[in-house]
């Protein structure tokens, strides 16, 4: 039996209360499940500059609007296709016209589901996490001294980067995250070796002495390069140092799985 004109008013007005229901703005606790995993080398930290702190919240909710636009956009446009489909259908049904009935419920759901579709989507875009806070969140998760370390390093790269070349800017983004990479493979040493000591030397005196060394002299092509041969000399060393806890991580590993064949595999002693 084809759907009465009642019922198809009632299960419009009831999408819509889901509609709005879906798209309110979330409240985020304190463990948001967003907050897991995010890097915040990603973006600048925040509160170095409250001009550039008001363009990022600036192009965060432009980015948001313009998302939020084009999902009225896409709304408006179904509305005038599936409206004027189910006034004709209802027509057609009034009239007698049987097969009119399943036009109209497959047209109804149809609509339902850019509905629901169009609210996914609105959901997501109004929960996207909030980069400058999970920034604030991973970096007090650090031991103080890899922080500090960590907050130092960031400085420079954020001080200097805008003053290269594209080339030199390319090597010295390379040389800071492998020395921020080696920092936090690094940190869990019990005791100042040599690889520790090297790696803490580099973040905290030698990759900034050398970049304020090189904005001191003219830049010329020679200097260029000579700038990008010392970072390459810094990145080699960290990258090495990576090498080496990586290796040391997985013979510590295969020692544990031979304890566990030892412990689980000894053949039991015959009596």
């Amino acid at each position: 039996m084809a759907p009465s004109v009642t019922t198809i008013l009632t299960v419009a007005r009831t999408g819509s209360r889901v509609v709005r229901y879906l798209i309110r703005p979330a409240h985020r606790g304190p463990g948001d499940v967003n907050q897991l995993g995010h890097d915040p080398w990603l973006t600048p930290q925040p509160g170095t500059g409250r001009p550039d702190e008001l363009r990022r919240q600036a192009t965060r909710l432009a980015r948001r609007g313009v998302g939020l636009g084009k999902l009225t956009l896409q709304g408006v446009l179904g509305a005038f296709v599936i409206f004027p489909l189910l006034l004709i259908f209802g027509v057609l049904l009034a009239l007698g016209f049987e097969p009119a009935g399943w036009l109209l419920g497959i047209t109804l759901l149809l609509g339902l589901l850019g509905l629901i579709r169009t609210a996914v989507r609105a959901t997501r875009l109004m929960n996207a996490p909030d980069e400058d806070a999970l920034a604030n969140t991973s970096t007090a998760a650090l031991p103080a001294d890899l922080r500090a370390d960590e907050t130092s390093l960031l400085g420079t790269l954020r001080t200097h980067e805008r003053a290269l070349p594209p080339a030199s800017r390319v090597a010295f983004h390379a040389t800071v995250i492998a020395t921020r990479d080696a920092l936090r493979v690094s940190a869990g040493d019990p005791m100042l070796n040599r690889d520790a000591f090297d790696v803490r030397q580099a973040a905290r005196e030698d990759i900034p002495e050398l970049l304020e060394t090189y904005r001191t002299v003219p830049p010329t092509p020679a200097n260029e390069a000579e700038l990008q041969r010392q970072l390459a000399l810094i990145e080699e060393r960290m990258s090495a140092v990576i090498r080496d806890r990586n290796a040391q991580q997985g013979r510590v590993l295969k020692a544990h799985g031979r304890y566990l064949e030892n412990k689980y595999l000894e053949k039991p002693e015959t009596e």
